[in-house]
C-alpha cells in the first residue's frame, strides 16, 4: 500500500507538470545556477517536486508546500508607502554568488508575511534586493567559498548556511503563529508556521511595549526613543569607554530616551556594546553611521540596508570565545578534544543556539513545541528540508549534550595590558589573555585565518587605549611606569 501510494503521488505530480505545462520546458532547461530547487522529476523521483505559478516560479518539495496554501496572518499598521528610498550600496559591490542560486521567488515564498503580515516590500526592512545587498557584505554567506569540510557537498553547504540563518530568524523575529496546528494537519501546519520570519522589526513586537504606544512599532521609524526598559545600557570602566549609552532625550514622556539598544533586525542585535562593534565594523567597509547615538538607523537606513545587515553580521563574526554561528555550521571551528570526541565537530547546528540566547534544552517532542532552542532546531530541519539538504545527525542539532560548554574550552581570548612589563621603564604594550574583553583575540587554533589577520590591529587598539584612558585598566603613572614612555 505504502509502494502504491508513492507511484500514484509521483502519477499525481507528474499529471499536474503537464497540465501546467506554461512555463515547465524553459524551467527544466534552466541551469542549475540559476536556480538551486530547479530539481525535476525525472532527475530525482525520491523526492518529487513541482513547478509552481508564473507570479512564484519556483521549485520546491512537494511535501513543503507554498506560501499560496497558507492562511493570511494577521497585518499591522496601513502596509508600506507608495514611494520610499528603495535599498541600495554606496559601495556597489558585485553580487554574490548566493545570488546565483537564492532567488526572489525563493524569498517571496519562504517569507510570504514579512514586515509585519504586508510581506516582502523593498519600502521595508525585509525584501530580496535588502537581503542580497546585506550578503554582497559577507561572501562566504550561502557559497562555497572558504568552505572545507567534506561532510557535504558544496550545494548542501550553501543551503545549510542559508536554513540555519533562517532558523534563528524564526525564533528571535518570526510570526510563530502557534495557532495554525488547532485547523491545519501538522505538515501544513509547520509548511506555513516556518513561513513566518522576518514578520517582526522589533523586540517585543508587533506591539512592543519599549515604544510609545501610540506609535508601538508599526512603522520603522517608531523605534527612534523608547521607554526605559528599551535602553539595554550595559556600563562598565570598559564598555563606557568604547560603547558609550547616548544619554539623550526627547520630549515624548513615554517613550522619552534615545538610547536604545533594544533588539532589532532579522536576528536581532541587542545592547550598546553590539551596536557598537557593527558600528565598527562598518568602518572597516567604508560606512560611516553613528548607531551609538541613532541606534535605530539600524532599521530605517537604505544605503545599505542595515536590518538585515545587522543580523548577517551577528551571524557571521565571531565574538571569543564564541566562534560565528556560520563558522559552525560550515565545521570551521575548533571545538576542543572532549567536544570532538563526543561528536560536537566539524559541520553541526546544535551550538549555534549557544551563541545567539544560551540555549541548550533540547527539541520538543511535539509541534510545533515551545520557543527557545527547540523551536531553532525544527525551523533548521524545515528549512533543509525546504532546500533539500541534510540537517545532520539528531545528536548535534541540539547543544544540550556538549560535554564542554564554548566558555570553558580554554585559549587566550583578548587583549590586556602586557602586566609582566607594566611596572617596567619601557613603553606600554598589549598580550593576549585567557580572559574575554572587547578587544579581541583570535586564536589562530580555532579562528578562521580571516580573523586572525585581524590581530595586530587590535593589539595596536588596546595599546592605544592604555594610554587614551589608563584607568579603565587600573594603571596610574606611579604603579605603571610603563604610561611615561
Amino acid at each position: 500500500m505504502l509502494l502504491w501510494n508513492n507511484l500514484l503521488s509521483i502519477l499525481n505530480a507528474i499529471v499536474y507538470s503537464v497540465e501546467n505545462m506554461d512555463g515547465f520546458e524553459e524551467n527544466l532547461l534552466q541551469d542549475d545556477a540559476s536556480g538551486a530547487m530547479n530539481t525535476t522529476i525525472l532527475a530525482n523521483l525520491s523526492r518529487v517536486h513541482h513547478y509552481g505559478n508564473i507570479d512564484n516560479s519556483i521549485v520546491s518539495a512537494i511535501d513543503y508546500g507554498s506560501a499560496s496554501d497558507c492562511p493570511k496572518s494577521a497585518k499591522y499598521g496601513t502596509g508600506p508607502p507608495e514611494s520610499c528610498t528603495q535599498p541600495s550600496d554606496p559601495n556597489n559591490l558585485p553580487p554574490s554568488e548566493l545570488e546565483s542560486w537564492f532567488t526572489k521567488a525563493m524569498f517571496e515564498d519562504l517569507f510570504p508575511f514579512a514586515n509585519l503580515g504586508w510581506g516582502s516590500s523593498s519600502c521595508w526592512p525585509y525584501s530580496y534586493e535588502a537581503f542580497v545587498i546585506a550578503s554582497r557584505y559577507f561572501p562566504e554567506f550561502g557559497t562555497s567559498v572558504n568552505v572545507s569540510n567534506t561532510v557535504y557537498t558544496a550545494e548542501e553547504n550553501k543551503k545549510r548556511d542559508l536554513a540555519a540563518f533562517f532558523a534563528h530568524a524564526i525564533q528571535e523575529t518570526g510570526e510563530n503563529n502557534i495557532a495554525l496546528y488547532d485547523t491545519l494537519a501538522d505538515q501544513k501546519a509547520s509548511n506555513c508556521f516556518y513561513r513566518g520570519g522576518f514578520y517582526n522589526w522589533f523586540e517585543g513586537g508587533p506591539t512592543s511595549s519599549f515604544l510609545d504606544p501610540k506609535t508601538p512599532g508599526y512603522q520603522p521609524a517608531d523605534g527612534a526613543s523608547c521607554a526605559s526598559a528599551g535602553q539595554y545600557c550595559s556600563a562598565s570602566s570598559q564598555i563606557t569607554y568604547f560603547y558609550p549609552c547616548s544619554n539623550e532625550t526627547v520630549n515624548n514622556t513615554a517613550a522619552p530616551y534615545k538610547g536604545c539598544y533594544f533588539g532589532r533586525g532579522a536576528i536581532q542585535i541587542s545592547y550598546n556594546y553590539n551596536y557598537g562593534q557593527f558600528q565598527d565594523w562598518l568602518k572597516t567597509v567604508g560606512i560611516s553611521v553613528d548607531l551609538l547615538n541613532e541606534p535605530n538607523l539600524v532599521m530605517t537606513k537604505m544605503d545599505p540596508p542595515l536590518a538585515v545587515m545587522a543580523s548577517l553580521w551577528f551571524y557571521m563574526t565571531p565574538q571569543p570565545p564564541k566562534p560565528a554561528m556560520h563558522d559552525i555550521v560550515m565545521g570551521n571551528w575548533n571545538s576542543g578534544a572532549k567536544n570532538k570526541a563526543a561528536g560536537y565537530d566539524g559541520p553541526i547546528f546544535g551550538p549555534t543556539s549557544l551563541i545567539i540566547n544560551n540555549e541548550c534544552s533540547g527539541e520538543d517532542a511535539t509541534n510545533p513545541g515551545g520557543p527557545g532552542e527547540s523551536r531553532r532546531i525544527k525551523a533548521f530541519k524545515w528549512f533543509c528540508g525546504y532546500f533539500d539538504a541534510p540537517p545532520g545527525p539528531d545528536d548535534t542539532l541540539s547543544c544540550k549534550n556538549m560535554p564542554v560548554p564554548l566558555d570553558q574550552i580554554f585559549y587566550n581570548l583578548s587583549y590586556q595590558p602586557d602586566w609582566s612589563s607594566t611596572w617596567k621603564e619601557v613603553p606600554c604594550t598589549c598580550a593576549p589573555a585567557s580572559y574575554g574583553g572587547l578587544i579581541f583575540y583570535f586564536d589562530p587554533d580555532y579562528y578562521p585565518e580571516s580573523f586572525v589577520a585581524q590581530n595586530e590591529h587590535n593589539k595596536m587598539k588596546c595599546i592605544a587605549s592604555i594610554y587614551a584612558n589608563p584607568s579603565m585598566y587600573s594603571l596610574d603613572n606611579k604603579t605603571s611606569p610603563c604610561l611615561n614612555y
